[in-house]
């Protein structure tokens, strides 16, 4: 630099017009940050007009030779021989946030003389948004260790870059123990190409685009002491500034919900089979009673037989009791033969009837009258005496027994019938 005296409008002192020119001044007043030069027993030679701005306190304190710790600790450091030293300067401003400067000293090499440069910086906002930063990172960082569901991030790999408290509570891993290693530490063998299937496509975008949620990933992993658990992993696609892409997932327990599955599935099987085996058992019961029922048919046949003796005469013997279903069925099958036949007469043999109670006796009215009502005409054989006197008893009531026409027997039937054709 030359020797010419700097301009009068520049801050100067103790001969810094022998050492800085107008041109370096000029320099100095244009650069953005603030400047300041000190000699090497740090004395302040000049300060541009942005330097007072920023450190208006601190460019009085200077002035008046009285240093900052700090300041001057690392003026005397690169007066040693280091290549710069860094500090930061609070500069309080009334009614507002304090104002962070970032002081960078250097020497400053000239042909006869080495002077020290400070130049000064407004690093408030960055200040404010590393803090803001740290604060969220840590705040994030409090959220994932105390979040109750595991969360992780994976790598275009499948390869862990972090993962949560409770992901290693759930699976027995400690962090370094999954970091850097592949999805499939943590899985058992089955699932292994399933997973990596479902991982792929959910990078590759599987056509829903960057950001698309798996909803329904159900994989069984395998914990650090062999044991198995299964979960559900809900993951998403976080694609970074650099287009790297990772796959952030939470990560749930449904061991629990898994077995309350297989619990509904085996009674709900069990449950058929229960209607299987009672299907089964109503299909066999009801093949019994049809058994049943046409042995009781043979039965009622064979008991109480209808037979037709001669045209238009009907035999119908009866044996053993009479109650009223018995009589009921009996009288249906005597009267569907009484149409079919067109018969006149209706041979009724209570030879093999011992007893009737009244029960018995009311029903044998109701046969009787109901062949009556067909136009038919029946004749009772073979009643004993205490079918009489039962019979008696009913027919002072003035019904169809007090004009019954009886015959002692069957074979007297037969006669009476044969005379009547």
């Amino acid at each position: 630099m030359s020797d010419e005296s700097p301009s009068q409008d520049c801050s100067l002192d103790r001969g810094a017009a022998a050492c800085l020119d107008q041109t370096a001044i000029a320099i100095f007043d244009s650069l953005a940050d603030g400047v300041a030069v000190f000699a090497l027993d740090h004395a302040l030679l000049y300060h541009s007009a942005k330097f007072a701005k920023l450190l208006p306190d601190l460019t009085t304190a200077v002035s008046a030779a009285k240093l900052q710790a700090e300041l001057a600790t690392a003026l005397k450091k690169v007066a040693a021989g280091a290549a710069s030293a860094n500090l930061i300067v609070e500069q309080p401003i009334p009614g507002m946030t304090s104002r962070s400067c970032e002081l960078q000293v250097r020497q400053l090499r000239l042909s006869t003389l080495t002077l020290l440069t400070v130049t000064a910086r407004d690093v408030t906002e960055r200040l404010i948004r590393e803090r803001t930063q740290r604060e969220n990172e840590s705040l994030l960082g409090a959220i994932l260790e105390t979040c109750g569901v595991g969360l992780c991030l994976w790598d275009h790999r499948h390869r862990f870059v972090s993962c949560n408290r409770a992901f290693c509570e759930l699976t027995g891993f400690r962090p370094e123990e999954l970091v850097g290693r592949p999805l499939a530490k943590v899985l058992s063998s089955e699932e292994i190409d399933r997973a990596q299937s479902l991982f792929a496509e959910l990078l590759s975008g599987g056509g829903k685009g960057h950001g698309a949620v798996a909803s329904s990933i159900e994989l069984r992993c395998r914990r650090k002491d062999g044991g198995l658990v299964d979960v559900a992993i809900a993951a998403s696609v976080l694609l970074r500034d650099e287009g790297r892409r990772f796959v952030v997932g939470s990560v749930m327990d449904i061991s629990e919900r898994k077995e309350k599955q297989l619990e509904l599935i085996e009674r709900a099987i069990e449950a058929q089979r229960d209607a299987e085996s009672k299907n089964e058992l109503n299909a066999a019961l009801s093949e019994k009673l049809a058994l049943i029922e046409s042995q009781h048919q043979q039965i009622l046949d064979l008991s109480a037989p209808i037979l037709d003796v001669f045209d238009g005469v009907l035999l119908l013997p009866v044996i053993g009791s009479l109650d009223d279903s018995r009589a009921r069925t009996i009288t249906e099958r005597l009267l569907s033969a009484v149409v079919s036949h067109r018969s006149k007469l209706v041979l009724i043999d209570l030879t093999a009837v011992e007893t009737m109670d009244q029960t018995s006796a009311t029903a044998l009215r109701r046969m009787l009258t109901a062949i009556e009502m067909l136009g038919s005409r029946p004749i009772v054989t073979g009643i004993s005496p205490q079918i009489a006197q039962m019979l008696t008893q009913l027919g002072d009531r003035g019904d169809i027994f007090r004009k019954l026409e009886t015959l002692p027997d069957l074979k007297a039937g037969v006669r009476y019938c044969l005379s009547r054709r």
